[in-house]
C-alpha cells in the first residue's frame, strides 16, 4: 500500500469532492440534493462514509446508510451498503475492503447490527472474497407480461391514488410489524423521506382504505417501458395485495407499457396469488448478501432469505 495514501471518516466539508468523484466514476453526476437527501437526511441516521487520499486529491469512497431492520419483533440498527467508488488511476490497489473494513468497525462500535445490501456483478466478487459477506440469495425479477396477461379483476373503489403518506399508514405499520420475521421499518416518516422527499425519482402511492382505516399500500414508478412495484405491504389479507397490483396492472395497460414487475419473496402468500394472474421469475436476478457484525446475533436467522421480507425499495437502485 502506497504510504502517500491516508484514510478517514467523511466530514461535510468533503461534499464537493465526493461528488466530483461520482462523477469521474459513474460517468454522470448526482446533485447535491439528492446527495444531501440519501447521506444527511435519512430519518435512521446519516451515513458512515470512509474515504482514502493522497495529498488532496480523494482517491477512493464507500459509505453505508443506517436502516432500522424489524427482526423477530425487536428493532435492530443495520447499514445499506452502497456507493462504491474509486479513481481510476488508483483501482487493483486494494482500497475498497480497507474503507469497508474501517467502516464495519465503526458500525460494530456503534451497537449496529448488520450491514447488507445488493452488489452487483463487479463488486459482489470483492464482498464475498475480502470481506467475508454472507449470499443470501440471488433475487429473480417477478414479472407480468402484459402481453401474456390473463383475465384481470377490477380493482375496487377502495383503492386510491395518494400524493402522501398520511397518519394512519403508522397504524397499518403497528398492526403488521411483527407479521414479518425481518422487514425493514416502514413508519410514515421513513415512507415520506423514501418515497415523497426522494429528489431523484417519480414515485406513485396508491392505498386500500376501509372507511378511515389503511388496510395496504403500493409504491410503483415507471421504468423504460414497464412500471416497477417498489414496495408492497398490506395487512394479513391476500385479496388486498392482489387489489393494489391489479391497480397497477391497469394503470400499465391504460399507458400502454408492455410488463409489471417486482420483487417479492417466493414464501409469500401474494406470490402464489399473483402466479394465477400470470407473474412469473426471470430476469434480471440480483445478488442479495451481507454480514452480521455482532457476535450475539450469529445465531439470530439473519443469513436465512426465507425470513426477509424485501421489495425493490430496500435497495438504493429503484
Amino acid at each position: 500500500m502506497d504510504d502517500n495514501l491516508t484514510f478517514r471518516s467523511f466530514k461535510l466539508t468533503d461534499k464537493k469532492l465526493i461528488l466530483d468523484l461520482f462523477t469521474h466514476s459513474y460517468g454522470h453526476s448526482s446533485s447535491e440534493l439528492a446527495w444531501s437527501w440519501r447521506f444527511i437526511g435519512n430519518p435512521s441516521g446519516s451515513a458512515i462514509i470512509q474515504l482514502a487520499f493522497e495529498g488532496s486529491l480523494l482517491v477512493a469512497h464507500y459509505a453505508i446508510t443506517p436502516v432500522s431492520l424489524r427482526n423477530e419483533g425487536r428493532n435492530l440498527a443495520t447499514g445499506l451498503s452502497g456507493t462504491t467508488m474509486t479513481h481510476s488511476a488508483y483501482r487493483g490497489r486494494g482500497l475498497f475492503p480497507i474503507l469497508a473494513r474501517n467502516t464495519y468497525r465503526r458500525m460494530k462500535e456503534m451497537g449496529m447490527g448488520m450491514v447488507w445490501g445488493f452488489p452487483n456483478s463487479m463488486s459482489h466478487r470483492g464482498f464475498i472474497k475480502d470481506l467475508n459477506w454472507v449470499d443470501l440469495y440471488e433475487v429473480p425479477t417477478f414479472r407480468l407480461s402484459l402481453s401474456n396477461s390473463r383475465s384481470l379483476p377490477s380493482s375496487g373503489e377502495a383503492v386510491v391514488e395518494l400524493d402522501e403518506f398520511p397518519q394512519n399508514v403508522d397504524d397499518l405499520w403497528e398492526s403488521v410489524r411483527n407479521d414479518y420475521s425481518i422487514l425493514t421499518v416502514r413508519d410514515r416518516q421513513f415512507l415520506n423521506w423514501r418515497y415523497v422527499q426522494n429528489p431523484t425519482g417519480r414515485y406513485r402511492i396508491i392505498a386500500h382504505l376501509d372507511g378511515s382505516d389503511l388496510l395496504g399500500y403500493a409504491v410503483y414508478k415507471r421504468y423504460k417501458n414497464e412500471f416497477q412495484v417498489v414496495d408492497i405491504l398490506t395487512v394479513n389479507d391476500t385479496d388486498i395485495g392482489v387489489q393494489l397490483i391489479t391497480h397497477i396492472i391497469h394503470r400499465a395497460i391504460d399507458e400502454s407499457l408492455d410488463a409489471v414487475s417486482m420483487w417479492l419473496n417466493v414464501t409469500h402468500p401474494l406470490h402464489r396469488a399473483l402466479e394465477r394472474l400470470g407473474f412469473s421469475n426471470g430476469l434480471p436476478v440480483t445478488y442479495f448478501g451481507g454480514l452480521v457484525l455482532q457476535p450475539e446475533l450469529s445465531n439470530a436467522g439473519l443469513y436465512d432469505f426465507k425470513r426477509w421480507y424485501i421489495t425493490m425499495g430496500d435497495s438504493d437502485v429503484f
